[in-house]
């Protein structure tokens, strides 16, 4: 030790060393702007007191296999064994704390308000330390680049003890309050790195054999955050949770436990279970998983999002819903679209999703089944293959295509029944085909493969078949092919089949290359070939053109001969 001045009291056993002063043993170095030094009833150190004089606080620098240490405060304390070791140090005020060095794999960087030290005795090695007070205590990790960050008002680490030829490792660390862990990778071409930051009541990191950190338990109001340039942030909560350390220092993997809520720009999810893993940039929810957009909600036991891709993958059993008609990928109806399916892959930049698996999406009176079925947001186009089944409501004929005889009352008046009937419910048509491919946007169906589309009064079936929509509400005549920009629910105005074409009704078959089906007055044209009518009870009928009409059973016979008219009866029997 040594100083400008001594003052000892014999009797009090009390050694003043006025400042600059110094304390030093082969591998500490302590400097004060004073010391007071108290001794035992054998005059050997019991207690050390270091404090600033003017801009001089105290330091206390030492040296070890792990590099050296620096720590500086308002105040230092030290107290000592009998046998002169060192087995604990107080620091208070602006506690500011140094490790590191070229051997190190990371260098530290700790501040608090205060903080003890306890050492093994006789080694002269961190046991335990407790800090309080606004507690920062930051890694520069060298291998990876990046940086760690712990805050919280109260911490406390445990160190093994020291062997031969070997220095104490990090067992725990633990916060004594709520928390916060904040990682930041290495910037690149001066740009900054991705954050993620975890937040909790309670935090326990966990370290392995060589003192590393291994493990980050979090506990109670889980909170998490990630930031990647370029992305929207994505933030978590949860009861519980765990970070996994890679050998670097950075984390891994996160996982977090009960009631998980996600969000990142426009798109949210709940689960009971949540793992991101940094590398893939993923995050996987599982347990009543449910994922949600602006437009868009999936219900799924298992839902993967790709942070970098923008893919989403769902397996399971997927249910979704999409509320929207706007942003939708088809407007069927204005009502919500529902799909399920076994499996769903979908990308959020591109708006292509695929169901696959039993798939089945309804919305009003429409319902579409398949093997699979394609979403095309941004051109509002609906594929789906394999097994396709399908049901869609016709366009309602106007009143003038269904004429009828009055009825009249016991006076011999005639009497409207028309109002008194009320709307008739959608006739509905049927349809099975190898694939589908419809377009919103022109209100266009194209199928193919062993195509069939039925109602409760004919059947139209032949290798390929397109039928066109009507938006409810809107004028049949002013739009034949459909695709009105109207709000209402697509109905078929129009059915056109080519490549050998048969049409049934009752008894009644007809065939013919091309068949055109019409709604708003109930007629069929076929035409090629040989346009052929059979009828069980009237015989054959061909022509150039065949015309028919279901609501009087007359048929328009276009021949060489020119045109002619027939009416048949049906006779029951």
């Amino acid at each position: 030790m040594k100083g400008n001045s001594l003052d000892f009291a014999r009797d009090t056993r009390l050694m003043r060393l006025h400042g600059p002063a110094e304390a030093e043993t082969s591998a500490e170095r302590l400097t004060a702007g004073e010391i007071l030094l108290t001794l035992d009833d054998d005059f050997k150190a019991q207690k050390l007191v270091a404090t600033a004089a003017g801009a001089v606080r105290p330091q206390l620098v030492s040296s070890g296999s792990s590099g050296p240490m620096k720590l500086e405060a308002d105040t230092l304390t030290a107290h000592f064994t009998p046998e002169g070791s060192v087995i604990q140090v107080l620091a208070s005020g602006a506690v500011h704390g140094l490790r590191g060095g070229s051997a190190s794999a990371e260098d530290d960087e700790v501040s608090a308000d205060s903080g003890t030290l306890d050492l093994w005795p006789k080694l002269s090695q961190p046991r335990e330390l407790n800090l309080s007070g606004s507690v920062s205590l930051r890694s520069d990790l060298k291998t990876g680049g990046e940086t760690r960050v712990l805050q919280t008002s109260a911490l406390r680490m445990e160190f093994s003890e020291p062997r031969a030829r070997t220095s104490g490792k990090p067992l725990k660390a633990e916060t004594l309050a709520a928390g916060t862990v904040e990682w930041a990778d290495a910037s690149s071409d001066g740009a900054p790195g991705a954050r993620t930051r975890l937040q909790a009541d309670k935090l326990v990191m966990d370290f392995a054999e060589q003192g590393k950190a291994r493990r980050l338990q979090a506990t109670g109001n889980v909170q998490t955050e990630r930031r990647i340039p370029g992305h929207a942030v994505q933030t978590a909560s949860a009861h519980s949770g765990e970070a996994q350390i890679a050998a670097t220092g950075g984390w891994s993997q996160m996982d977090l436990q009960g009631d998980v809520k996600l969000k990142e720009g426009d798109r949210a999810g709940q689960a009971d279970h949540a793992t991101f893993v940094r590398v893939s940039q993923t995050a996987v929810l599982a347990g009543h998983a449910i994922a949600r957009d602006a437009a868009t909600e999936t219900h799924a036991p298992r839902i993967l999002f790709d942070q970098a891709s923008g893919d989403i993958s769902a397996d399971g059993g997927v249910r979704s819903t999409d509320f929207s008609s706007k942003a939708s990928a088809v407007q069927l109806a204005p009502a919500p679209a529902n799909i399920t399916a076994d499996s769903l892959q979908a990308n959020a930049k591109t708006g292509r999703a695929i169901y696959s698996g039993h798939a089945r999406m309804w919305q009003g009176d429409s319902v579409l089944e398949a093997n699979s079925i394609e979403l095309l947001r941004d051109t509002r186009v609906l594929n789906a293959s394999g097994n396709v089944r399908a049901v869609f409501p016709q366009a309602p004929a106007p009143p003038s295509a269904h004429p009828s005889e009055p009825s009249l009352d016991s006076g011999g008046r005639k009497v409207n029944t028309a109002a008194s009937t009320g709307p008739k419910k959608p006739q509905l048509w049927h349809v099975t085909a190898g694939s589908l491919t419809y377009q919103d946007k022109e209100g266009h169906a194209h199928l193919q493969q062993n195509v069939i589309v039925q109602s409760a009064d004919q059947k139209m079936r032949g290798p390929v078949l397109d039928l066109y929509f009507t938006r409810a509400g809107d004028a049949v005549a002013s739009n034949p092919t459909g695709g009105s920009p109207g709000g209402g629910a697509q109905q078929i105005s129009r059915a056109i089949g080519t490549g050998g074409v048969t049409v049934e009704r009752g008894g009644r078959q007809a065939v013919a290359d091309r068949g055109e089906y019409t709604a708003a007055n109930g007629k069929f044209v076929m035409s090629g070939g040989t346009p052929t009518i059979y009828d069980g009870s009237a015989g054959t009928t061909t022509g150039r053109q065949l015309t028919f009409f279901l609501a009087d059973d007359t048929i328009i016979v276009d021949s060489e001969n020119g045109s002619r008219i027939l009416t048949k009866h049906r006779i029951e029997k």
